[in-house]
């Protein structure tokens, strides 16, 4: 089974740890790479979430959005320095005696004086929290493995009456092989009849005119890409896990450079549209490649 690098899956999940909800996209890349946007508080569990996606996925940008209801945020929680408010207060007093400074040290004063209220935020059991969290986030995973493998499907069915489609027009290029060799050879025979009056080795012109008219014969770069192409249609049908992407690139690269050749070794106008038409069709499946995990 192949499958697509994009997709989208949310999860959302309650419990002790809070309430989360989670988002991933996915996007092409030629590596997986995993970026996360989370609450600050959740910070120290970044390393389990970006494991945690790495097992489950191999390739693409993945963005995996952690959001947390207010409601279930960990409260914070404020603090009196009694000993900064008790230095303040006597030096305060002291300012007073010694100056005979008018007005009393009261709440009001005291309480714009710096550092005396300390705002702490609260603690919590960050294996509660991850127990929530690892629930959204599996939901959210589930998701994106879903849509993936329903995008996959319909590369697979693209993919594959496009491969139908070359080998046709491969087996109308193998049809007109013989012609075009035996027209090379013709064509060779001729020019040198024309060039040459007498004829001093005839064996080794005929010889040199077969050499020439094998170049032509593309016999062989048609069975590789045969080849390939089965290779290919066992990989895009396969029913495995295993990510076949990058193996489909390669054999994307080994299929063009065979049709290359075919169009630089025969010399027929009907063959050379018909490499004209594979080459379209053949670019159509890089691009439907370069989106398969």
């Amino acid at each position: 089974m192949i499958r697509s690098m994009t997709g989208f899956g949310r999860g959302e999940a309650q419990g002790a740890g809070g309430r989360f909800a989670v988002e991933m996209r996915s996007v092409n890349n030629r590596y997986l790479d995993v970026q996360i946007k989370a609450p600050r508080g959740i910070a120290a569990l970044e390393p389990r979430i970006r494991k945690t996606v790495q097992e489950r996925f191999s390739r693409g940008r993945i963005d995996v959005f952690i959001s947390r209801s207010d409601g279930e945020a960990p409260p914070s929680q404020l603090k009196i320095d009694h000993e900064t408010a008790g230095r303040y207060i006597a030096v305060l007093k002291e300012l007073k005696s010694r100056y005979a400074l008018s007005g009393e040290v009261d709440l009001a004063l005291v309480h714009g004086l710096p550092d005396i209220i300390i705002r702490e935020e609260v603690h919590e059991d960050i294996e509660a929290v991850w127990a929530v969290l690892a629930t959204s986030l599996g939901g959210a995973m589930d998701g994106l493995a879903s849509m993936r493998e329903r995008e996959g499907e319909a590369l697979a069915k693209d993919i594959a009456g496009r491969l139908d489609a070359i080998g046709t027009m491969a087996g109308s290029v193998r049809t007109r092989v013989p012609a075009t060799v035996e027209a090379a050879r013709k064509r060779m025979t001729d020019s040198l009849a024309r060039i040459l009056r007498e004829v001093p080795d005839p064996d080794r012109i005929a010889q040199e005119i077969a050499i020439l008219a094998e170049r032509t014969d593309v016999t062989e770069e048609l069975t590789r890409l045969d080849s390939h192409g089965a290779q290919f249609r066992t990989m895009v049908s396969g029913a495995g896990e295993e990510p076949t992407g990058r193996k489909l690139d390669f054999l994307t690269q080994e299929m063009g450079r065979e049709i290359n050749t075919i169009a630089s070794k025969a010399m027929d106008a009907d063959i050379s549209l018909l490499v004209v038409n594979i080459k379209a069709e053949l670019e159509k499946i890089r691009e439907q490649v370069q989106n398969i995990e």
